[in-house]
């Protein structure tokens, strides 16, 4: 991409009512081994064949376990999601490029929005970047 076509998507783009954003692309990551209280959900593992028990085998193990009867080889593993940082852009299609580009390798992404505030040094990058484009 051109740099003049990156002044362009940024003078033109919607910026999600922040003020001169930074976009970034962000990975949905699942942290494992957690406490029940500091746990977003849970799910059964088994510990013989490393598989995740599918929706009605989940049920199953709810009834077991609520009898005290859980097969040795099931875990109840207590887990919390988060988003983690992938790259920043100053453009949501430059974003949009990276994922068509490398989305693939991600799993479930999505596009966020940063504001910028005193961040003198990617300010001054950005206006300068406009700036260049209406100097033409």
């Amino acid at each position: 991409m051109k740099i003049s076509e990156i002044s362009e998507l940024i003078r033109t783009q919607d910026n999600r009512i922040t003020d001169q954003p930074m976009f970034v692309v962000q990975k949905e990551v699942f942290e494992y081994g957690l406490q029940e209280g500091f746990a977003d959900d849970c799910e059964w593992f088994n510990n013989e064949y490393h598989e995740v028990a599918d929706e009605e085998k989940s049920e199953e193990l709810d009834e077991l376990d609520a009898e005290g009867d859980t097969p040795d080889e099931w875990e109840r593993v207590y887990y919390r999601k988060r988003w983690e940082f992938v790259t920043a852009c100053f453009t949501e299609q430059g974003c949009k490029d990276y994922l068509a580009a490398n989305g693939h390798n991600l799993g479930v992404t999505r596009i966020y929005a940063y504001g910028t505030h005193r961040n003198y040094e990617f300010q001054a990058v950005r206006q300068f970047l406009v700036d260049m484009e209406s100097a033409s």
